[in-house]
């Protein structure tokens, strides 16, 4: 038996083939259009980053991620992120490839909530950071992880990192920190939130004196502070700040702002029991709330409007109003409004007894107590939370004290050995500048010395040549008495009184021992050392060879010296004679050149 065929074979005519190839060709044609149309790549948009100015990336890039890319298929998004990353280390941007750990970071948590990958991101960040030493951005890393952990109610791991983070913050500088103020409320809006008011309280004020972009920020932070002044009965500062936050938003037309601020200025009034001055503000305020649909803020407002009608005796007022703020509580979904359930019954509770309703107060009044005890439970483990706060708070500080003085210590070692080597340099200046001084002295000791030689030398010398020429006109003198003895002797043979009379005063002309002694004092000033040298070189010369030497040494002629020492000129060439064989000078050697180089 033959199986029935669904599926039929068949030739196609050529009609139909020339038709097969037609469609071919479009399709061909078309995927081709498709493809040069195709959409662009995801990193695309990121490309530009490389064509603006360094200063300006992260904050382009992040917007980029944050406005296009937050809820993409994570594998996609990692791609791009990765392409991001290889960007930035070939443009050598550091602070942008840190930017990319936080976007990866702020992906997992956008998508995941609270999870793994998002803490690892975020430490990369701050390790990234720390090892290429950025500590703007290693600060802005530690916040923004503190951050994380506070969106997601982790807050003892959110206070570890906001401490880590400020106290980076105090050490760079608020002024020197891009957007300082709002990382200081962040870190306030933490501390707020836990009702640690004294540890918000500062930061709030300390934002306050850096730029807030945003009017309605600075509207927000200005009565912040004011309700932490309310929240601790500081009512006039509270008013004073409702009043400063009130002139802004009137400033800038902010109605929303406006019924708040008027709201929180009735809130005082409230609490003091001014209520004739309360209610116009509150009702104001009950108006914005519903205007701009804050049904729990609206709630608040009615029910401090149900008191002053409770304690008023206006019963029916007093009840209508509670009717209108369990709507408006109901209104409110996913809001904390237990405190507000707890107001409320206690104040049905009173309005049933000024009514007489009695079971229905007992009612009420087991509701108010039950309501009562799950907030005061819930406040004790939120305060339970902030002493644990405290506690990791005083041991971060302590922690931190502690590298401060290690700090400290180091720091002073270092100033220490500073101020050694400075005070050991000053010594040694003082003893160089000493030393100079005491050589500048000696030195100027023995210019003067030499001085008042130089002038003793130079008188010597004078008087030395006075001398010899003194001994020039002697011997010019003798030189006459000889020509008059002469004549004397030619002329006449019985004038022997003349010729010795010129004889005597001849013999007064030539040296005797006390002249040679006074010639030898100022020819030893002039030459010192002559006649050392002479006993040195000579030691067999006797002193009438001393004397004829230094003759020498004034460079007298052989008449001269012949006339001084009282003999003739050929005495005076045998004397020379004899003193060069006593000296052993060579035979080409004049006695005059040896002695000129004594």
């Amino acid at each position: 038996m033959r199986l029935i065929n669904y599926y039929p074979a068949y030739k196609l005519p050529a009609f139909n083939t020339r038709c097969a190839w037609i469609i071919v060709v479009f399709i061909f044609a078309t995927t081709h259009l498709f493809a040069q149309h195709a959409p662009p790549s995801p990193f695309s948009a990121f490309k530009f980053l490389s064509d603006i100015p360094a200063d300006k990336r992260v904050d382009s890039a992040t917007e980029i991620y944050k406005s296009k890319y937050r809820r993409l298929n994570e594998a996609v998004l990692m791609a791009v992120l990765d392409s991001v990353q290889q960007l930035a280390q070939k443009l050598d941007d550091e602070p942008l490839e840190a930017s990319v750990y936080l976007m990866r970071a702020d992906y997992y948590s956008v998508n995941k909530g609270y999870n793994h990958q998002s803490i690892a991101y975020h430490q990369k960040a701050i390790d990234y950071t720390a090892a290429h030493y950025m500590p703007v951005e290693n600060a802005v890393c530690l916040h923004k992880k503190g951050l994380y952990y506070f969106t997601f109610n982790h807050n003892i791991e959110a206070c570890r990192y906001f401490l880590q983070g400020m106290d980076k913050f105090r050490q760079i500088g608020f002024s020197r920190i891009p957007n300082i103020s709002t990382y200081i409320l962040e870190q306030a809006k933490f501390y707020y939130s836990l009702k640690d008011y004294a540890t918000a309280e500062p930061l709030l004020k300390s934002a306050l004196q850096y730029p807030i972009n945003n009017i309605r920020t600075k509207i927000n932070v200005v009565n912040t502070i004011g309700l932490i002044h309310r929240e601790f009965g500081r009512f006039p500062q509270a008013m004073d700040y409702f009043n400063k936050a009130l002139k802004i938003a009137r400033a800038n037309k902010d109605s929303a702002w406006i019924g708040i601020m008027t709201g929180n200025i009735g809130s005082v009034y409230f609490m003091q029991g001014q209520y004739v001055k309360a209610i116009p503000y509150l009702v104001a305020d009950y108006k914005a709330s519903l205007k701009y649909a804050q049904f729990s803020n609206a709630a608040q407002t009615l029910l401090r409007l149900s008191n002053i009608s409770v304690n008023s005796n206006r019963v029916k007022d007093a009840a209508a109003q509670l009717d209108s703020v369990e709507i408006l509580i109901h209104k409110s979904p996913g809001e904390d409004v237990l405190a507000l359930w707890v107001d409320v019954y206690k104040q049905r509770e009173k309005l049933c007894q000024l009514t007489g309703q009695y079971r229905d107060a007992v009612n009420y009044a087991v509701k108010y107590e039950t309501l009562k005890d799950s907030l005061s439970k819930r406040n004790s483990i939120a305060a339970i939370e902030r002493v644990k706060l405290t506690w990791e708070a005083e041991k971060y500080r302590g922690q931190i004290d502690h590298l401060h003085t290690q700090a400290d210590v180091e720091a002073f070692k270092r100033n220490a050995m500073v101020c050694i080597f400075f005070l050991l340099l000053i010594i040694v200046l003082l003893l160089f500048n000493r030393y100079r001084l005491n050589a500048r002295r000696e030195q100027e000791m023995l210019l003067l010395r030499k001085k008042r030689v130089d002038e003793k030398l130079k008188n010597a010398a004078e008087a030395l040549q006075e001398y010899t020429e003194n001994i020039k006109q002697n011997n010019a003198q003798i030189e006459k008495y000889k020509a008059e003895i002469a004549a004397f002797k030619t002329r006449s043979t019985t004038d022997k009184a003349g010729a010795e009379h010129l004889e005597k005063l001849m013999q007064a002309h030539i040296m005797t021992d006390e002249s040679w002694s006074e010639f030898k004092k100022l020819f030893t000033k002039v030459h010192a050392g002559f006649f050392t040298r002479l006993r040195n070189d000579y030691p067999y010369l006797t002193d009438t060879d001393m004397r004829l030497l230094s003759l020498v040494k004034l460079g007298l002629n052989n008449r001269e010296m012949a006339n001084m020492l009282g003999i003739t000129i050929e005495g005076i060439k045998k004397s020379k004679q004899r003193l060069r064989k006593k000296m052993q000078l060579p035979f080409d050697t004049d006695i005059e050149q040896t002695v000129a180089q004594l």
